[in-house]
Protein backbone atom coordinates (compact mmCIF):
# COMPACT_ATOMS: atom_id res chain seq x y z
CA UNK A 1 0.00 0.00 0.00
CA UNK A 2 2.85 2.24 0.86
CA UNK A 3 4.20 2.06 -2.56
CA UNK A 4 1.25 3.11 -4.23
CA UNK A 5 0.50 5.42 -1.77
CA UNK A 6 4.32 7.00 -2.63
CA UNK A 7 3.09 6.71 -6.30
CA UNK A 8 -0.15 8.69 -6.25
CA UNK A 9 2.20 11.72 -4.22
CA UNK A 10 4.65 12.04 -7.05
CA UNK A 11 1.98 12.06 -9.44
CA UNK A 12 0.27 14.89 -7.64
CA UNK A 13 3.23 16.70 -7.04
CA UNK A 14 3.90 16.14 -10.82
CA UNK A 15 0.31 17.75 -11.44
CA UNK A 16 0.72 20.29 -9.02
CA UNK A 17 4.33 21.27 -10.83
CA UNK A 18 3.07 21.60 -14.58
CA UNK A 19 0.18 23.78 -12.93
CA UNK A 20 2.82 25.71 -11.10
CA UNK A 21 4.88 26.22 -13.59
CA UNK A 22 5.38 29.00 -15.72
CA UNK A 23 7.13 28.29 -18.43
CA UNK A 24 5.02 24.91 -18.65
CA UNK A 25 2.55 27.48 -18.89
CA UNK A 26 4.05 29.81 -21.48
CA UNK A 27 4.97 27.08 -23.71
CA UNK A 28 0.97 25.94 -23.37
CA UNK A 29 0.55 29.24 -24.78
CA UNK A 30 3.23 29.15 -27.91
CA UNK A 31 1.11 26.21 -29.19
CA UNK A 32 -1.83 27.29 -29.17
CA UNK A 33 -0.73 30.29 -30.55
CA UNK A 34 0.93 28.21 -33.48
CA UNK A 35 -1.87 25.83 -34.02
CA UNK A 36 -3.86 25.92 -36.94
CA UNK A 37 -8.07 25.59 -37.49
CA UNK A 38 -7.95 21.93 -38.13
CA UNK A 39 -8.97 18.60 -37.47
CA UNK A 40 -5.16 18.53 -35.23
CA UNK A 41 -7.55 20.83 -32.44
CA UNK A 42 -9.64 18.21 -32.35
CA UNK A 43 -6.60 15.32 -31.69
CA UNK A 44 -5.63 18.32 -29.18
CA UNK A 45 -8.92 18.48 -27.31
CA UNK A 46 -8.79 14.89 -27.10
CA UNK A 47 -4.87 14.73 -26.01
CA UNK A 48 -6.08 17.44 -23.25
CA UNK A 49 -9.72 15.09 -21.83
CA UNK A 50 -6.95 12.38 -21.71
CA UNK A 51 -4.54 14.59 -19.52
CA UNK A 52 -7.61 15.42 -17.29
CA UNK A 53 -8.82 12.14 -16.54
CA UNK A 54 -5.16 11.08 -16.26
CA UNK A 55 -4.98 13.96 -13.56
CA UNK A 56 -9.04 12.78 -12.25
CA UNK A 57 -7.74 9.09 -11.77
CA UNK A 58 -4.84 9.93 -9.40
CA UNK A 59 -6.76 12.75 -7.68
CA UNK A 60 -9.42 9.72 -6.75
CA UNK A 61 -6.90 7.24 -5.59
CA UNK A 62 -4.86 9.93 -3.67
CA UNK A 63 -7.93 11.44 -1.84
CA UNK A 64 -8.45 7.20 -0.92
CA UNK A 65 -5.40 7.26 0.15
CA UNK A 66 -5.61 10.37 2.36
CA UNK A 67 -9.11 10.20 3.78
CA UNK A 68 -8.03 6.60 4.96
CA UNK A 69 -8.75 6.09 8.78
CA UNK A 70 -5.99 5.66 10.81
CA UNK A 71 -7.13 6.05 14.71
CA UNK A 72 -9.39 8.33 16.65
CA UNK A 73 -8.40 11.04 19.16
CA UNK A 74 -11.35 11.82 22.28
CA UNK A 75 -9.91 15.45 22.90
CA UNK A 76 -8.22 18.13 20.16
CA UNK A 77 -4.41 18.15 20.38
CA UNK A 78 -2.07 21.08 20.32
CA UNK A 79 1.82 21.65 20.55
CA UNK A 80 2.92 24.49 23.16
CA UNK A 81 5.95 24.87 25.85
CA UNK A 82 7.12 23.40 28.36
CA UNK A 83 5.03 20.83 27.34
CA UNK A 84 1.56 19.75 25.25
CA UNK A 85 -0.67 17.24 24.53
CA UNK A 86 0.37 17.00 20.98
CA UNK A 87 4.31 16.89 21.82
CA UNK A 88 3.95 14.66 24.65
CA UNK A 89 2.05 12.00 22.33
CA UNK A 90 4.75 12.12 19.80
CA UNK A 91 7.51 11.45 22.01
CA UNK A 92 5.81 8.68 23.79
CA UNK A 93 4.66 7.32 20.20
CA UNK A 94 8.85 7.58 19.47
CA UNK A 95 10.15 5.99 22.35
CA UNK A 96 7.37 3.10 21.56
CA UNK A 97 8.20 2.81 18.63
CA UNK A 98 11.83 2.55 19.57
CA UNK A 99 11.65 -0.06 22.17
CA UNK A 100 10.01 -2.25 19.67
CA UNK A 101 13.03 -1.44 17.50
CA UNK A 102 15.97 -2.59 19.60
CA UNK A 103 13.55 -5.54 20.36
CA UNK A 104 13.13 -6.51 17.10
CA UNK A 105 16.49 -6.11 15.73
CA UNK A 106 18.13 -8.11 19.26
CA UNK A 107 19.97 -4.87 20.24
CA UNK A 108 20.72 -5.25 23.69
CA UNK A 109 19.43 -2.22 24.79
CA UNK A 110 16.00 -0.14 24.69
CA UNK A 111 15.68 3.54 24.49
CA UNK A 112 16.10 6.08 27.70
CA UNK A 113 14.40 8.81 26.08
CA UNK A 114 13.07 10.72 23.31
CA UNK A 115 13.30 13.98 21.27
CA UNK A 116 11.40 15.92 18.99
CA UNK A 117 11.38 19.97 18.25
CA UNK A 118 7.66 21.45 18.60
CA UNK A 119 8.67 22.65 14.97
CA UNK A 120 8.66 19.57 13.67
CA UNK A 121 4.10 19.61 14.22
CA UNK A 122 3.22 21.68 11.57
CA UNK A 123 -0.51 21.65 12.46
CA UNK A 124 -2.72 20.69 15.90
CA UNK A 125 -4.56 17.16 15.64
CA UNK A 126 -8.65 17.69 16.01
CA UNK A 127 -10.79 15.64 18.20
CA UNK A 128 -12.14 12.73 16.48
CA UNK A 129 -11.19 10.75 13.04
CA UNK A 130 -7.22 11.01 12.46
CA UNK A 131 -6.58 10.02 8.76
CA UNK A 132 -3.45 9.31 6.65
CA UNK A 133 -4.09 13.11 5.44
CA UNK A 134 -4.32 14.82 9.04
CA UNK A 135 -1.00 12.83 9.89
CA UNK A 136 0.88 13.96 6.79
CA UNK A 137 -0.25 18.12 7.81
CA UNK A 138 1.44 16.83 11.25
CA UNK A 139 4.54 15.84 9.77
CA UNK A 140 4.72 16.78 6.51
CA UNK A 141 8.99 16.68 6.79
CA UNK A 142 10.67 13.72 5.10
CA UNK A 143 12.83 13.34 8.58
CA UNK A 144 13.87 10.08 9.99
CA UNK A 145 13.74 8.27 13.08
CA UNK A 146 17.82 7.83 14.36
CA UNK A 147 19.07 5.90 17.66
CA UNK A 148 21.99 7.51 19.37
CA UNK A 149 24.16 6.51 22.64
CA UNK A 150 25.54 9.36 24.83
CA UNK A 151 27.02 9.50 27.91
CA UNK A 152 24.96 11.58 30.57
CA UNK A 153 27.57 14.15 30.74
CA UNK A 154 27.37 14.94 27.14
CA UNK A 155 23.51 14.34 27.52
CA UNK A 156 23.00 17.34 30.14
CA UNK A 157 24.34 19.52 27.30
CA UNK A 158 20.86 18.13 24.86
CA UNK A 159 19.16 18.74 27.92
CA UNK A 160 20.45 22.80 28.30
CA UNK A 161 19.44 23.27 25.14
CA UNK A 162 15.90 21.78 25.70
CA UNK A 163 16.04 24.36 28.79
CA UNK A 164 16.76 27.26 26.89
CA UNK A 165 14.23 26.97 24.36
CA UNK A 166 11.42 26.51 26.96
CA UNK A 167 11.01 23.10 26.49
CA UNK A 168 10.29 20.67 23.54
CA UNK A 169 8.64 17.10 23.12
CA UNK A 170 10.38 14.83 24.92
CA UNK A 171 9.57 11.32 26.59
CA UNK A 172 10.96 8.82 29.30
CA UNK A 173 12.21 12.01 31.46
CA UNK A 174 11.45 14.64 33.62
CA UNK A 175 13.32 17.83 34.21
CA UNK A 176 12.83 21.43 35.57
CA UNK A 177 13.70 24.75 34.04
CA UNK A 178 14.70 27.78 36.22
CA UNK A 179 15.51 30.62 34.09
CA UNK A 180 16.10 28.19 30.96
CA UNK A 181 18.37 26.38 32.94
CA UNK A 182 17.92 22.49 33.44
CA UNK A 183 17.75 21.19 36.80
CA UNK A 184 16.33 17.86 38.72
CA UNK A 185 16.69 15.44 35.44
CA UNK A 186 15.51 12.32 36.16
CA UNK A 187 15.81 9.66 33.67
CA UNK A 188 13.49 6.05 33.59
CA UNK A 189 13.00 7.74 37.28
CA UNK A 190 16.12 8.15 38.33
CA UNK A 191 19.06 11.15 38.45
CA UNK A 192 20.57 11.03 35.71
CA UNK A 193 23.65 9.27 35.84
CA UNK A 194 26.57 11.47 34.42
CA UNK A 195 29.11 8.22 33.40
CA UNK A 196 26.22 6.16 31.82
CA UNK A 197 25.45 5.38 28.43
CA UNK A 198 21.79 6.66 27.53
CA UNK A 199 19.84 5.85 24.07
CA UNK A 200 17.38 8.19 22.86
CA UNK A 201 15.19 8.34 19.67
CA UNK A 202 15.00 11.42 17.84
CA UNK A 203 15.45 12.06 14.08
CA UNK A 204 18.40 12.87 11.63
CA UNK A 205 17.09 16.25 11.53
CA UNK A 206 17.86 17.29 14.97
CA UNK A 207 20.89 14.76 15.05
CA UNK A 208 22.47 16.71 12.49
CA UNK A 209 22.25 20.10 14.13
CA UNK A 210 18.76 21.34 12.81
CA UNK A 211 17.13 23.86 14.52
CA UNK A 212 20.33 25.30 16.28
CA UNK A 213 20.62 21.92 18.09
CA UNK A 214 24.25 21.00 17.62
CA UNK A 215 24.72 19.47 21.16
CA UNK A 216 24.58 15.80 19.68
CA UNK A 217 28.41 15.48 18.29
CA UNK A 218 29.30 14.13 21.30
CA UNK A 219 27.97 10.63 21.05
CA UNK A 220 28.93 7.12 21.28
CA UNK A 221 27.27 5.31 18.91
CA UNK A 222 24.46 6.43 16.23
CA UNK A 223 21.89 4.04 14.28
CA UNK A 224 20.16 4.38 11.44
CA UNK A 225 16.84 2.99 11.64
CA UNK A 226 15.42 3.90 7.88
CA UNK A 227 12.23 4.86 9.16
CA UNK A 228 10.66 8.47 8.38
CA UNK A 229 8.84 9.31 11.10
CA UNK A 230 5.65 9.76 9.73
CA UNK A 231 5.64 6.60 8.38
CA UNK A 232 6.37 5.05 11.58
CA UNK A 233 3.39 7.43 13.77
CA UNK A 234 0.95 6.02 11.01
CA UNK A 235 2.23 2.27 11.20
CA UNK A 236 1.72 2.60 15.43
CA UNK A 237 -0.86 4.76 15.55
CA UNK A 238 -3.36 2.22 13.32
CA UNK A 239 -1.82 -1.16 14.67
CA UNK A 240 -2.85 0.59 18.06
CA UNK A 241 -6.53 1.20 17.30
CA UNK A 242 -6.63 -1.94 15.57
CA UNK A 243 -6.31 -3.29 19.20
CA UNK A 244 -8.71 -1.19 20.37
CA UNK A 245 -6.77 1.83 21.78
CA UNK A 246 -7.30 5.15 20.61
CA UNK A 247 -4.56 8.20 20.44
CA UNK A 248 -4.71 9.74 23.58
CA UNK A 249 -2.17 11.84 26.19
CA UNK A 250 -1.59 13.85 29.19
CA UNK A 251 0.22 16.59 30.54
CA UNK A 252 2.20 15.24 33.07
CA UNK A 253 4.98 17.50 33.84
CA UNK A 254 7.34 15.57 32.49
CA UNK A 255 9.03 18.93 31.83
CA UNK A 256 8.08 21.97 34.08
CA UNK A 257 8.88 25.44 34.97
CA UNK A 258 10.36 26.09 38.10
CA UNK A 259 9.11 29.16 40.38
Amino acid sequence: MQKHLNSLLWAACFIIAIACNPQAKQQAGIFAANSSIDSSLDQQALQDTTFINMINHYKVGLDSQMNQLVSVTNEAMMSGKPESLLSNYIADAMLAIGNKYCQDNKLGHGIDLSIINNGGLRTSLPKGNISIGKLFELLPFENKLVIIGMKGSDLMNVLRYLAAKNGEGVSGIKMGIKDRKVDDVKIGGKAIDLNKIYHLISIDYLVNGGDGMNSFDKRENFRHIHMKLREAIIEHAKVLYQSGVEIKSELDGRIYYEQ
